[in-house]
């Protein structure tokens, strides 16, 4: 009896010792599955921080490239506006040039942020201060753009059709890397001689010159944001 009770205490102190290691065995297992999953996360967003960082290398460029088309503008609206005789011709380019450039928009490149977001790497970015300023540019200077773009659109398309039968003009479009050169050139014209003591005409000039403004202001923040993730991902 004494034998069977000691058989019976060494098979149950077995199986529990037995269960204590299949136990352990599964908690390291989900351990060390933890952090190869927790290590792919962390590789992959430090890949996607890296392709933000050329990403918004490249908005940086073409954010330049915009200013520079919005300050072409303003150069027109300033002919347009100063005392003086103008050649019909000067007048068609500078209003073409205009209503062409008051509307252009920089688009930033987001896909790298979305996939930040969609891969939950975004939480795994430990600077704070970074994840604002991401924030800030992807989020809310995007609001306050779009909202910009939409009233410089539809106030282009009154501009062009306020001016229907006060000039008329032909452009020569030229492609440049799939795309269209802005800067064209006029080839056949037609200028109202009252034009520029028109007051409506006059009117639509010195707002389109306000709203570039208003809009090159809104790009500075776009730069000194961008400016400032740089500065942030080459430290990291």
């Amino acid at each position: 009896m004494k034998n069977q009770k000691n058989t019976l205490l060494k098979y149950g102190r077995d199986l529990f010792f037995e269960f204590i290691v299949v136990f352990l065995g599964l908690l390291l297992s989900l351990a060390i599955d933890n952090y190869s999953k927790k290590t792919e996360k962390l590789k992959k967003k430090n890949v996607l921080l890296i392709e933000l960082k050329e990403s918004i290398t490249n908005d940086v460029i073409q954010l330049g490239i915009v200013n520079k088309s919005l300050d072409q503008a303003i150069e027109s609206v300033k002919f347009i506006l100063e005392d003086g005789s103008k050649s019909d011709s000067l007048i068609a380019f500078h209003v073409s040039n205009i209503s062409a450039k008051t509307a252009i928009s920089f688009f930033p490149e987001r896909g790298i942020y979305s996939q930040l977001i969609n891969s939950n790497s975004f939480e795994l970015i430990d600077n704070a201060k970074l994840r604002s300023r991401l924030v800030d540019l992807y989020e809310h200077l995007e609001d306050r753009k779009e909202a910009a773009d939409l009233k410089n659109d539809l106030f282009v398309e009154s501009f062009d059709k306020s001016i229907v039968n006060k000039i008329r003009y032909r452009i020569q479009i030229v492609e440049v890397d799939n795309s269209v050169d802005l800067n064209t050139k006029i080839i056949d014209y037609e200028v109202d001689r009252n034009i520029l003591r028109d007051k409506v005409f006059i009117g639509y000039i010195t707002n389109a010159e306000k709203r570039i403004y208003y809009y090159k202001e809104l790009l500075k923040k776009y730069k000194n944001v961008m400016s400032e993730i740089l500065w942030i991902l080459n430290k990291e």
